[in-house]
């Protein structure tokens, strides 16, 4: 979790650092943060988040998890069987994403904002640890 904690660093998020990282065999196959893809302005270069801006442009933006899920469709890397680790609660969106994708294993740090990506995870056979450190 520490690895997901300096990885949230790199979010150009105003609001909020959330990173993740997914591993295999205790080996990190990929990572990301939340962020709006690459060529596009950002939240911190602007000192405006588009969210609380009440814009659209916000919907943008890309979730850690589905950062660190793409890096490995952009290598062809396959997941079935990994662990991923994030330092928050993980939404319904990329709760199915991880699902979809063969994760096996979510470690994730409770921020509280939602459960439902956990319980859906959970229902689909992924396991779900809390991490409480």
């Amino acid at each position: 979790m520490e690895v997901v904690d300096i990885i949230a660093r790199r979010s150009t998020c105003l609001r909020k650092h959330v990173g993740a990282v997914i591993t295999i065999d205790n080996r990190i196959l990929s990572h990301g943060y939340n962020g709006v893809p690459s060529g596009h302005v950002h939240c911190c270069d602007t000192g405006i988040c588009q969210k609380d801006a009440n814009s659209e442009e916000y919907k943008i933006c890309i979730h850690a998890e589905q950062n660190a899920i793409c890096r490995c469709a952009k290598r062809g890397l396959a997941l079935e069987g990994a662990t991923i680790y994030v330092n928050a609660d993980v939404c319904i969106t990329c709760a199915k994403l991880i699902v979809a994708s063969g994760i096996a294993r979510c470690v994730v740090r409770r921020d509280f904002k939602s459960a439902d990506g956990i319980e859906l995870m959970r229902k689909s056979g992924v396991i779900v640890d809390i991490y409480d450190k």
